[in-house]
């Protein structure tokens, strides 16, 4: 089965975004409770919520704006990810071409594989993967990929839908 694939920049930043949800929103939330019982402790009661509002809002858009700027940077930087890839998935290996390499892996090196919503995701290692948006499979892709996975006893954290 042969998947051709391209990761635009914006796939590429929702990717981020759906995986910083948590950063997003508990930090700045985290921080700015803190700013408020500090208030309390200080005996600073006057306009602690208007503050408190005011610098959520700041670190959410410093949040937003650093992490663009960092995924646009990672996302430009590397040319391979920019390119056009075909996945060639058979019982025993990846093949994975692009129009400036080529790339065969086994099932048995594949550290495990998490599939999202929107994604396969297939790790080599903690922080190294090859991530395949999933608006490039049918259906019927999606399902004989998910048997080929299990088949090779990989790791797997799969959907069911």
């Amino acid at each position: 089965m042969t998947v051709k694939t391209q990761i635009t920049f914006k796939d590429f930043w929702s990717f981020y975004l759906k995986g910083s949800l948590i950063r997003f929103f508990g930090f700045p939330i985290i921080a700015v409770l803190l700013f408020i019982f500090k208030g309390f402790l200080d005996g600073d009661e006057r306009d602690i919520f208007q503050n408190a509002s005011i610098w959520l809002l700041v670190l959410w858009v410093f949040m937003t704006l650093r992490g663009y700027f960092s995924i646009k940077k990672a996302y430009y930087s590397d040319k391979k990810i920019q390119e056009n890839i075909s996945y060639t998935f058979v019982e025993d290996k990846i093949k994975t071409e692009g129009e400036t390499f080529e790339n065969d892996f086994h099932w048995n090196t594949v550290s495990r594989v998490k599939e999202l919503k929107d994604w396969f995701l297939i790790y080599h290692s903690l922080q190294t993967m090859n991530m395949i948006p999933k608006k490039d499979f049918t259906k019927q892709e999606i399902v004989t990929l998910r048997t080929i996975i299990k088949n090779n006893g990989v790791k797997a954290k799969l959907r069911n839908d």
